[in-house]
């Protein structure tokens, strides 16, 4: 584990579909993984729910309002994702139309088929997308006996 980091910090990524698409943004400037591609995110704050943190996310980052979602996935804080558990959180439902709202953050946005994602992705978008492709609510270390104590 990483000097000094003691806790799990909490990740939220919304998943905006559009005819079978996601939605990624480029991440650009002075951020982890600039040029990487991501779902609109970040991470929870104190007083929160999920559904809020995407809501408040996807509205500063895309402008778009979400007007349903329900929690679609969970990912284990692994090293690879310096140590976030990734909420997924899929936009049953969202008004407006997607536009940059952090030109200091992000490049581009775009609605990409979940076959034919653009690369690299986003580190902590990778474990949530692959949730989604497989439809699945958990990918990650699963126990198995011996396997941790």
């Amino acid at each position: 584990m990483p000097s000094g980091v003691s806790v799990v910090r909490v990740g939220v990524q919304v998943i905006v579909r559009r005819e079978g698409k996601i939605l990624l943004g480029c991440r650009h400037g002075d951020v982890f993984q600039s040029g990487s591609w991501g779902l609109p995110g970040g991470h929870l704050e104190i007083g929160e729910t999920l559904i809020e943190c995407a809501s408040r996310e996807l509205r500063e980052e895309t402008d778009l309002v979400l007007l349903e979602g329900k929690v679609y996935c969970v990912t284990d804080p692994l090293q690879s994702t310096n140590y976030h558990m990734q909420v997924g959180v899929e936009a049953i439902r969202y008004a407006g139309e997607p536009r940059i709202m952090e030109p200091d953050r992000c490049s581009k946005l775009g609605f990409f088929s979940p076959e034919h994602l653009p690369t690299p992705l986003f580190t902590s978008s990778v474990d949530v997308l692959a949730c989604f492709r497989a439809d699945r609510f958990h990918l990650g270390i699963e126990l198995n006996e011996g396997t941790r104590s």
